[in-house]
């Protein structure tokens, strides 16, 4: 679009968000450049999911084309979604794929893999990359900027930060404190290839189905474990919830070590055969990373000059507990590009459409980590409810939130939203956002199923 053709979107960050609103910047016609600490996303070494909000917005990309790519390397024979008692009991079961129409649009698998997948397509768009050098400072004003660590001024119409769960533009743009504290959980998070003497061991026979990819989740007090497998039973990743209050002061991601996740199956009377997997994974992939929580925005996600914004991690830290950690981001990304791109060269305008778009959905979403979590953990195997309404364990995939289209919605809501900023409506951010559209009462919703 020629009136966009010349606007300069830096993005600080090329994580799910980052990469999303690239994408979509340069689908629009915008000059996009980002830059990245890392310069491979290989090691990213556990599992991650989009479910259908953030896989219709893949599905879109080079007709079906990504969609397309991703499937190859992910979760593409899933039949049934597991829900177990930590001895193997099977609670509840539900579909994978809840309705045909979510074929292409629910991907999951390892995140390295289907994060260099879309890096790749970005590059392929236009998009220009800067590795290897880390933003540590914003600079606000009618032409806003970063610093980076080698000394580099980097100067654009629009800055992004999109900086993921350290976020330290919080502090810079936001002006906020460092709210940054262990959630009081840590996960320990594998990713390997099954092999044949993987085989031979009788209690790991059920992994290595190559006609169904394997996705499941056992629960136990203060304790889950989720398994994926995929590549027709030769690849699994998995990942242990378990109480942590270790100090994330300096680091929040730490080498794995095998004997104490061993020592957390013991400790919530998990099978054995989750005990064979967990020896069977090369300790060199484990990783015990503490979950990080950020008190939720209250006020903006705007610079003060409204030319610099926060979005994903940086934005709304989602739990793993919440599975929309990054989809939600996506929907970030899409929504600040059709925003910009209807402003019409109006940046300031642009962004704060975008935040009204985003603000109550992300916080909403953001907030239902801590009580899935907690649902998961504080079961009452025996109580009326679990018996009589065992889907109260479901993934929160309710259709309020996964059959939400974030292009139609923001499309549909712009010039509305535009006559609040132009009229200076009064209010909150939380009065003059979109409202979430749902809610994640447990009882009211989940009871009674996922589906409208």
């Amino acid at each position: 679009m020629t009136h966009n053709s010349k606007l300069h979107v830096l993005i600080a960050g090329a994580g799910f968000a980052g990469l999303t609103a690239a994408i979509e910047c340069r689908r629009r016609g915008m000059e996009v450049t980002i830059l990245e600490i890392y310069p491979t996303s290989r090691t990213f070494g556990d599992i991650i999911d989009f479910f259908p909000n953030g896989g219709r917005i893949i599905e879109s990309w080079d007709n079906g084309r990504v969609g397309r790519d991703l499937m190859k390397i992910c979760i593409n024979q899933g039949d049934r979604f597991r829900y177990c008692k930590a001895d193997g009991t099977v609670i509840w079961e539900e579909d994978w794929i809840l309705e045909p129409h979510h074929y292409w649009r629910q991907y999951a698998g390892h995140r390295g893999q289907l994060h260099k997948v879309i890096l790749d397509y970005a590059a392929e768009m236009g998009v220009k990359f800067h590795f290897g050098d880390r933003v540590v400072r914003y600079v606000d004003g009618e032409k806003p900027s970063v610093v980076t660590a080698s000394g580099k001024t980097h100067v654009a119409d629009v800055v992004v930060a999109a900086d993921g769960p350290r976020s330290i533009a919080r502090q810079q743009v936001l002006g906020l404190p460092d709210t940054k504290v262990n959630s009081g959980y840590a996960i320990f998070r594998a990713y390997f290839s099954l092999t044949e003497e993987h085989r031979q061991n009788p209690h790991l026979a059920g992994f290595f189905d190559p006609t169904t990819d394997l996705t499941k989740l056992w629960v136990s007090k203060d304790l889950h474990m989720l398994v994926y497998t995929w590549n027709k039973g030769r690849d699994i990743g998995w990942v242990l919830t378990h109480k942590d209050t270790a100090d994330i002061g300096e680091s929040w991601s730490f080498p794995g070590k095998k004997e104490d996740a061993l020592a957390c199956l013991a400790e919530g009377g998990f099978e054995q055969k989750l005990v064979e997997m967990v020896k069977a994974t090369p300790e060199r992939n484990l990783v015990d990373y503490k979950l990080v929580w950020r008190d939720p925005l209250e006020k903006t996600w705007l610079s003060p000059s409204a030319r610099m914004c926060v979005i994903g991690d940086a934005a709304h830290c989602h739990l793993p507990t919440s599975a929309q950690g990054g989809s939600q981001a996506m929907e970030d990304g899409v929504a600040l590009a059709i925003a910009l791109d209807r402003a019409q060269g109006d940046v300031p305008l642009g962004l704060r459409v975008f935040e009204r778009i985003r603000f109550n959905r992300s916080h909403v979403t953001h907030m239902s980590s801590i009580s899935v979590r907690d649902g998961y953990h504080n079961v009452d195997w025996d109580g009326d409810l679990i018996k009589k309404n065992p889907q109260v364990l479901n993934l929160p995939r309710l259709s309020w939130v996964i059959e939400y289209d974030i292009f139609s919605e923001a499309e549909k809501h712009f010039d509305q939203l535009a006559a609040d900023v132009r009229s200076y409506r009064p209010g909150t951010i939380q009065e003059l956002a979109l409202p979430a559209g749902g809610t994640y009462d447990v009882l009211e919703n989940r009871k009674v199923g996922h589906r409208p």
